[in-house]
């Protein structure tokens, strides 16, 4: 029940959810109250002198009322906290917090290295409840500040900063704090696609103030300081190095894959980023490499004409007796490339073609190669062993899918529509289509309608080369039920018994499988 109600939550606000232009009306500007012993007449006094010349504070004079000056806050002064001789409302800064502004203030005068060319940066002290910007109605997470900065091109990137403490936190994905950056990031995906390329990306930083040896020791065997920052924790005491992290521009192949790439490979892609431990990581990057091949090989062969399909030269029986291989699917593709090569009119075989997959030497071909060696060395207990070996590993494996996905990029320009609904449209022209699109790497697909003359079959994907050219993805990619997590999710054929009648059919999305003889009869027929 909890789940379902966090994913409808989670819908809804990704669906409703909007950005808004900052004013000072916003709740985050409330005026200072201040109390002070009586007996305090002089630092009395004083205060009542800058609360007459208020403009003074902008110059970092706050005369004994501690002040943590910063041009770049969006207001002055920014009092510290002074234990029970002055009382701040709002409080003032902790001395994590002020840690903080202090680093990030000597990053902006090139103490510590400088924003890049350009970039201008703003902090806002974000207060708590019924003031300042909240997540999780069900804990009430209200991080510390919130910090702009904004590229010379227009772009922004919206950081909200949390310095605290540790020594009671648990390490994700058992810490929705430390993991807010994952559902920013999603949620600017969502408004990107609702509302068009707007040039602002959503993220979060926690900034540990227990030491790294603690939290370490703490969270477990492998927390090093690379993994920590990877996870968006960083600690006080190396601050000024990482500084440049949360302002760097967002990921533009990260972006691209999340809000245009096919979905059968955008999600298991995107969700390598949630994984925390790196051996559980290193063998999910596998699976996503072999779904890479599996979908690559799965649209080649939607793709190769029927007359051509001896000039390829495959059994496909024989590459499904037992279960496919990943070498399997790289010859598939390799067996069709070769056949596109005279594919002059389809755009989207020729670029398969220049992938030149059976090249192992370089580019797409050599890291393919790569890919398969690991997964089998895996597969065959040969290694990597131990956690470090495993990291570093992981490591290189995930710079290889990145240069994969790269080159992949030419699939945005064809995406899947899945039918939902045909219906024969007013006066016998055509047939107008409902269908949802599979781009990106969120469950909310878009939607869409048009008219084609041809009747697509409803419930089944086709990709979409352009105009009314749509190549039927059945039998090699269907959308599928899943019986254990009854979400529908989207399968390959892994195996494939002729004598039985039955295919062994497996899901992209989290590996689960299910057994179809519909589509042993459509291999068949193929």
């Amino acid at each position: 029940m909890d789940r379902f109600y966090g994913v409808r939550q989670q819908r809804w606000g990704s669906e409703n959810m909007i950005l808004r232009e900052l004013t000072g009306e916003h709740p985050n500007f409330a005026d200072y109250t201040v109390k002070i012993k009586s007996s305090e007449e002089k630092l009395i006094e004083e205060v009542k002198t800058l609360a007459e010349k208020a403009n003074g504070a902008f110059d970092g004079d706050a005369g004994s009322l501690p002040n943590v000056f910063f041009d770049r806050h969006l207001y002055q002064p920014l009092l510290k906290d002074r234990g029970e001789e002055v009382k701040v409302s709002p409080p003032g800064l902790e001395e994590s917090e002020e840690k903080f502004v202090s680093a990030l203030r000597d990053y902006c005068a090139g103490g510590n290295g400088h924003p890049p060319p350009g970039t201008k940066l703003f902090l806002l002290r974000n207060l708590t409840r019924s003031k300042g910007v909240g997540f999780f109605d069900t804990a009430g997470f209200y991080p510390d500040f919130i910090l702009w900065a904004k590229s010379a091109d227009g772009s922004q990137k919206v950081v909200f900063v949390e310095p605290h403490g540790m020594r009671n936190d648990d390490p994700p994905p058992n810490n929705e704090k430390v993991d807010l950056y994952l559902a920013l990031r999603d949620l600017s995906d969502c408004i990107e696609g609702r509302s068009g390329p707007g040039g602002v990306l959503l993220d979060s930083y926690i900034v540990s103030a227990t030491p790294f040896h603690e939290l370490s020791k703490k969270w477990g065997e492998g927390w090093t300081r690379e993994r920590f920052a990877k996870r968006h924790v960083l600690f006080e005491d190396d601050l000024g190095a990482r500084m440049p992290l949360l302002v760097e521009p967002r990921d533009e192949l990260e972006r691209r894959i999340s809000t245009s790439y096919p979905s059968p490979i955008a999600s298991g892609f995107r969700s390598l980023a949630r994984i925390v431990d790196p051996r559980d990581l290193y063998r999910e990057q596998l699976r996503v490499a072999e779904n890479i091949l599996a979908f690559l090989a799965s649209v080649s062969l939607a793709l190769l004409k029927e007359e051509d399909r001896e000039k390829a030269d495959m059994d496909l029986a024989t590459y499904w007796r037992g279960g496919i291989s990943p070498g399997g699917w790289k010859d598939i593709v390799a067996r069709c490339s070769k056949v596109f090569a005279g594919y002059r009119d389809v755009p989207l075989a020729g670029a398969i073609y220049r992938l030149n997959i059976r090249s192992e030497n370089k580019g797409f071909g050599r890291d393919v190669i790569s890919l398969i060696r690991a997964k089998n060395d895996y597969k065959h207990d040969r290694g990597p062993f131990g956690l470090e070996d495993i990291a570093s590993a992981s490591d290189e494996v995930q710079e290889m899918l990145r240069r994969c996905m790269e080159a992949l990029a030419f699939l945005v320009d064809y995406p899947i529509n899945q039918v939902e609904e045909v219906n024969a449209g007013s006066g016998g022209d055509g047939f107008s289509v409902k269908c949802l699109r599979y781009v990106g790497d969120h469950p909310g697909f878009p939607g869409e309608e048009m008219i084609l003359h041809e009747a697509p079959r409803k419930g089944n994907l086709y990709l979409d080369l352009g105009g009314e050219d749509w190549i039927p993805l059945y039998p090699f990619i269907v959308p599928i039920t899943c019986p254990d997590c009854n979400t529908t999710e989207t399968y390959f054929i892994d195996a494939w018994d002729r004598k039985r009648n039955m295919a062994r059919m497996k899901s992209f999305e989290r590996g689960h499988t299910v057994s179809s003889s519909e589509v042993s009869d459509s291999l068949a027929e193929w």
